[in-house]
């Protein structure tokens, strides 16, 4: 799963939902008994009680109290009768639940151990609470706050932070919350998993001795050469050892892995700890296999237990997936199939024998999938992470396990033989993760990689048996029958979209990506709007209590999510096409005031997108003064656009600003925004400056296999709408209208190219097939590529989207990025799909403001020395990224 998503996939087998609503009355906490006067209320995670008196300032130390999950009813009620004694504010965690979804191993570091959170409101009262509670619950057992500065013996955790809520945007254009400096700026209040405070914070002189015990490190025999996993439960590094007593003592480099106590806990309750001395164990009894990892053995340091393991040389194995794999190019060579196939089914064997060779030994993996496997060189299989390995006959499930690759009712060596089958299924076609969805799914998908690669019938007779579905009653999917697309695809869709409709939440209106919860279920990307213009646009349809409930939303959304696709500016443009122009003028109204203060340039979230949204109003509604706002923030992007320029190309995975590249959080968002400004005024100027834009996105490509061009990140080249080749090419067309730019026009067809690969493993608009297949539809006409060859492209992207889909209550319906639930956004789920469609098919304006209505100018060739290039001179030349080997598309998983 993607970061963050475990948390939010506990509550709903079908969508991911809030962890609160996990079997909430079964599991809650019993309310503390609070004095007359006092409020109770509840969010999605957490219960506040607050004194009559409001006396809390906006920022300042607050305490974190942890508590061992069987204890934490007590500790709630102790820290609870003293805050109600004192007059503290306090909240805690409203149910056991939510606590288990907190502290599991993939859960959010930043939350986790957090039970019940107290609010003193200046230094002397900090100071008096932490002494009054560590003497009621000092030294009780608890996982660490990796937030916080630790309190004397636990489970007393303090850190800096705000109060109240407040927002501000970060480097990288995100929202996130804030605390203020003492000039009044506001500052990101980072929940980093590492204590520390702001510059301008004096630590109180109550926590000094904590501080200094903190800094006090014991000698640690290892020296930390890199990390190479993080997880709530501890993380994985690569060391070097120090001296002739460390464990691993002669050689160059181990592996630490790490087990923090009472955290990182699996479906049974054990913490990291115990599973890792238990791994170590289960490693001893298997020593001497080839295919497992020597263990040097385990070291305490003070509650972090270490596991001490020898270095592998060797790839993971979704990074060998990624570098082989034959099909993620557009035009497969038929031999390289062949030879990928030959060689996968051999490394295959190699694992089967690995797998037997353990099961020998008596023992069941349990975790068996493809991240827990190493391949050496020679296509050698190391098996990682015994944390759950077990006696193989034992007849209960395992306590973890990787969705696709996990069957909760398989014992014994039955769920290692699941597993098995489903990494040979995945070797061939990486959506495995879907089995853990629809049932069946999984035997759909060995049929079709059995058909692309000329399988061996004997190897799908023995994995067929162990895919099969079982009798789960529990999954309301199950996989799309016969071909894609049915001949009913769109109504379908559109059923499925008004069947997930829950009018009753404030939270959301259609279940979506678990992004929605971070952005308020409303916007446009990953929340209601999104899914009411498409179906509007789309179906022709108006749903009124959907409108209603977007309506009422505006009041609900912060008004510093002022964004397109995040927040109020989406809202607003989707309202007026409903008719509600009163709404989505309110909607504009609540953003006003925040656009000042918000600096990020992108389309998806930032300053592009608003500009676009101010411009449409201001011609739909003939307001002049919403037109100068427009053209003000082209001023401001244009100036974030020349302070990019100066900075150097980098390549490497991240969303920020000004080193994104593609339609959503890169330049070529804010290009489509200063294109549509120049068509406004008619100001060349601007439309110089929508060209510079590209160029910058064209730095950050790299030439990919088979002419294509592609946004390179470092490790991996990207092709998709909203960081990649595809939403390149849909601005570069629009611009190509009105400028004749050599370097844009030779860049086009290998942009097209990019979004052609035969497998692309999401299905998503933004960041998947969906994207691809509409941006090579909607662009068709343009004959950047043969018409011949663009329609033999459109044809297998139409058809290899059957390989997502699935029906719930015979409606079709696909998965969010990730493949972990299903999803009904516009981003990732099904609205994007129903959009594509339809492009695709009908010729639908793909999104808002990529289609302009306005005639095309005179098509001008740039004016002598007025775009310089990436680096300053007048350069019609190829684009100026690194050219070099890079994986293409997301992770392979």
């Amino acid at each position: 799963m993607r970061d963050g998503a475990e948390s939010f996939a506990l509550a709903d087998r079908t969508f991911f939902d809030w962890p609160g609503n996990w079997d909430l009355e079964a599991t809650r906490f019993p309310a503390p008994p609070l004095p007359d006067g006092w409020t109770h209320d509840e969010n999605e995670a957490w219960a506040f009680c607050r004194p009559p008196e409001d006396r809390l300032p906006d920022q300042g130390w607050k305490i974190h109290v942890s508590a061992a999950p069987d204890d934490a009813p007590r500790t709630i009620a102790d820290v609870a009768a003293y805050c109600t004694r004192h007059g503290l504010t306090f909240k805690y965690l409203k149910s056991a639940n939510v606590l288990r979804a907190l502290s599991r191993k993939y859960a959010q570091r930043s939350s986790a151990g957090k039970l019940l959170t107290v609010y003193p409101v200046d230094e002397a009262e900090l100071a008096r609470t932490l002494e009054g509670l560590d003497a009621l619950v000092g030294g009780r057992p608890g996982p660490y706050v990796l937030t916080d500065l630790r309190f004397r013996e636990g489970p007393l955790y303090v850190r800096y932070g705000g109060f109240r809520t407040h927002f501000t945007e970060d480097a990288d254009g995100e929202l996130v919350t804030a605390f203020h400096r003492p000039d009044g700026t506001p500052e990101p209040d980072r929940r980093t998993p590492v204590f520390h405070t702001p510059d301008w914070v004096t630590v109180p002189d109550v926590l000094k001795e904590s501080l200094a015990a903190r800094q006090a490190l014991d000698d640690f025999p290892y020296r930390i050469t890199g990390a190479l996993q993080f997880s709530n439960g501890g993380g994985v590094y690569r060391a070097a050892p120090l001296g002739p007593d460390a464990l691993g003592a002669g050689e160059t480099s181990v592996v630490l892995k790490e087990g923090r106590p009472w955290s990182g806990t699996d479906g049974v309750g054990r913490d990291a700890v115990t599973r890792l001395a238990h791994e170590h164990r289960m490693l001893q009894r298997l020593a001497g296999l080839p295919g497992i990892p020597r263990t040097y053995g385990t070291l305490q340091v003070r509650d972090h237990l270490f596991l001490v393991l020898e270095d592998i040389d060797g790839q993971d194995f979704q990074t060998w997936l990624a570098a082989h794999h034959p099909l993620t190019v557009p035009d497969p060579d038929e031999q390289a199939v062949a030879h990928y196939r030959d060689r996968a089914l051999a490394l295959f064997g190699r694992i089967e024998a690995l797998v037997a060779a353990v099961h020998g030994r008596g023992v069941r993996i349990g975790d068996l999938h493809p991240g827990n496997l190493i391949i050496r060189p020679g296509d050698e299989p190391v098996l990682l992470d015994f944390e759950v390995a077990d006696e193989l006959d034992r007849a209960t499930p395992s306590s973890l396990g990787a969705p696709g690759f996990h069957r909760a009712d398989a014992t014994g060596a039955d769920g290692d033989h699941y597993a098995l089958a489903a990494i040979g299924l995945w070797l061939f076609l990486p959506l495995a993760a879907l089995g853990g969805l629809a049932p069946d799914k999984a035997p759909a998908l060995l049929a079709t990689a059995a058909e692309r690669y000329a399988l061996p019938d004997a190897l799908v007779a023995r994995l067929a048996p162990q895919l099969a579905p079982n009798d789960d009653t529990t999954s309301e999917l199950r996989s799309l029958p016969g071909t894609f697309p049915p001949t009913d695809v769109l109504a379908s869709l559109g059923r499925g979209l008004r069947e997930s409709a829950t009018p009753h939440r404030t939270d959301r209106l259609f279940p979506g990506d678990f992004e929605q919860f971070v952005e308020g279920g409303a916007g446009f990307g990953h929340g209601a709007a999104g899914v009411l213009w498409t179906r509007h646009t789309v179906l022709g349809e108006r749903d009124e209590e959907g409108a209603a409930w977007l309506r009422a939303a505006v009041d609900r959304v912060p008004a510093e999510r002022i964004g397109f696709y995040d927040g109020l500016h989406g809202m607003a443009y989707v309202l007026r096409e409903l008719g509600d122009d009163e709404a989505a003028q309110r909607a504009l109204d609540r953003a006003a005031d925040r656009i000042p203060v918000r600096h990020c340039p992108s389309l998806y979230r930032g300053l592009s997108g608003v500009g676009l949204n101010l411009l449409h109003f201001a011609d739909a509604l003939d307001r002049p003064d919403l037109r100068q706002q427009a053209l003000d923030l082209a001023g401001r992007v244009t100036d974030r656009l020349t302070a990019a320029r100066t900075e150097p190309v980098e390549r490497r995975r991240r969303r920020g600003a000004q080193d994104a590249a593609g339609l959503m959080y890169g330049w070529s968002g804010a290009a489509l925004f200063l294109l549509r400004a120049h068509q406004a005024t008619g100001d060349p100027g601007l439309l110089d400056q929508a060209v510079l834009a590209v160029h910058r996105d064209l730095d950050r490509c790299s030439p990919g296999p088979q002419d294509t061009l592609q946004v390179d990140e470092g490790f991996r080249l990207l092709p998709y709408l909203d960081n990649g080749s595809a939403g390149i090419a849909l601005v570069a067309a629009a611009l190509l209208d009105h400028r004749d730019d050599d370097r844009i026009q030779r860049a086009l067809p290998a942009l097209l190219r990019a979004c052609a690969a035969d497998f692309v493993i999401e299905s998503g608009l933004l960041g998947g097939r969906a994207g691809l297949l509409a941006t090579l539809a909607a662009l068709r006409e343009r004959a950047a590529l043969p018409p011949e060859r663009t329609d033999r492209y459109l044809r297998r992207h139409l058809t290899n989207l059957g390989q997502h889909a699935m029906t719930r209550n015979g409606a079709v319906v696909f998965p969010c990025d990730g493949r972990a639930r299903i999803s009904m956004d516009l981003a990732g789920g099904g609205a994007g799909v129903l959009l594509a469609l339809s492009t695709t098919e009908r010729g639908t304006p793909l999104l808002p403001f990529l289609t302009d209505s306005r005639p095309a100018a005179a098509v001008h060739p740039a004016a002598p020395g007025r775009v310089d290039g990436a680096h300053g001179a007048v350069t019609p030349t190829a684009p100026s990224g690194a050219a070099g080997t890079a994986h293409h598309g997301r992770e392979v998983s």
